[in-house]
């Protein structure tokens, strides 16, 4: 059965909603498009496990998923995203669908086109033209933890059925990884990333041009961030 979702999209982006037949057929040099949802976090910066917020500025990190070790590029780290099927019902549904069965967050909007990449592959029978987009999305587990009226991400109950606010989960903790692809999860900082860009050091380990269009994703939040 097919994954249903109830998204929006940017009227400017509506482009990349056309059914996915009609939207290959525009693009017939390519054999294969891409996908990439990119999901930032304006939260208070709480280290997994702790109720109690490191110092920072600035509250903006992305999710990154960490490759897992079998798989190609072992260990480096990525937005999700993958490969659209031939029967996902346009690109930007093969986008929600893959960051669904990637990390188990649901798309709910589409904001900004953050970046377009393409290659080509020879392979023993075929030749692969691949064309991958990377989207700025927002999430529908995208809210702040339980509050005393009850809004946000239903925190932990006790055993007698009450709801204690001090058992409350953060959204950025539902993340859920497919351990065939990513062994681990971590919500990082716009320098931890660029570190890792620009000295191929640091913890955030990219490949590919990864880097570069998660940093174009930090540019595009901090500008939607400061109007």
């Amino acid at each position: 059965m097919a994954l249903k979702f109830n998204y929006t999209v940017a009227p400017h982006l509506e482009e990349f909603n056309l059914p996915f037949p009609a939207f290959r057929a525009k693009k017939p040099q390519y054999t294969h498009f891409i996908g990439g949802g990119l999901i930032f976090s304006r939260s208070p910066n709480l280290p997994r496990g702790s109720d109690r917020p490191l110092e920072d500025d600035n509250n903006i990190r992305i999710l990154l998923l960490q490759r897992a070790l079998h798989d190609a590029y072992p260990g480096a780290w990525e937005g999700p995203g993958g490969s659209c099927e031939y029967d996902d019902e346009s690109l930007l549904y093969g986008v929600a669908r893959e960051v669904f069965e990637e990390c188990g967050l649901r798309v709910s909007r589409f904001v900004e086109l953050v970046a377009t990449d393409e290659w080509v592959k020879l392979k023993p029978d075929e030749v692969v033209k691949a064309k991958k987009y990377t989207f700025l999305v927002e999430i529908e587990e995208g809210k702040p933890a339980v509050s005393v009226n009850g809004d946000g991400v239903p925190a932990d109950k006790l055993p007698d059925g009450t709801i204690d606010s001090g058992l409350a989960r953060r959204w950025e903790d539902l993340v859920k990884l497919d351990p065939e692809e990513h062994r681990d999860f971590e919500w990082a900082t716009e320098e931890e990333v660029r570190v890792g860009v620009e000295t191929g050091n640091g913890r955030y380990k990219s490949f590919a041009k990864h880097g570069p269009h998660i940093l174009e994703g930090f540019r595009i939040m901090n500008e939607l961030a400061a109007k």
